[in-house]
This record gives structure tokens, sequence and C-alpha cells, in this order.
């Protein structure tokens, strides 16, 4: 009887020994990250910027244009 316990307690020995840490997560090294280069914003837009102000004065010289002159009182 103390042979079997001898060994029974040799084998948990032993199977703990190469359990141990199994449920553990892996240490895992991670790489330095890797340098952020700054983003360049790009302003320029899909038109250019005197294209609105040409809009707004052709729209203000056309309404001046086509405007009648409500002097006359018949």
């Amino acid at each position: 009887m103390k042979k079997t316990l001898l060994i029974a307690g040799g084998i948990l020995l032993a199977a703990g020994a190469a359990y141990a840490g199994g449920l553990g997560d892996t240490i895992v090294e991670m790489a330095p990250p890797a340098p952020v280069e700054p983003m360049v914003e790009d302003n320029s837009g899909s038109i250019p910027g005197w294209v609105i102000p040409l809009a707004i004065l052709g729209i203000v010289v056309g309404l001046a244009a086509s405007g009648t002159d409500d002097d006359d009182d018949n």
C-alpha cells in the first residue's frame, strides 16, 4: 500500500509539473509600435477659392442688367 501511494504521489507531482502554467495566457512579446507619421491635410478643396466670389459677382451683375426701371406710372 505504501508503495502504491508513493508511485501515485510521484505521478501526481510529475503531472502537476507538466501541467504547470497550462491554463494561463501565453506571454507574447510585442514589437515596439511603428512611428506615427503626421497626416498632411489637403486644403485645396474641390474648387478654387476665386470661383464663389466670381459667381456672386456674376449674379449681382446679371440682376442689375435684367432689372427694369419702374419709375413709369401709367
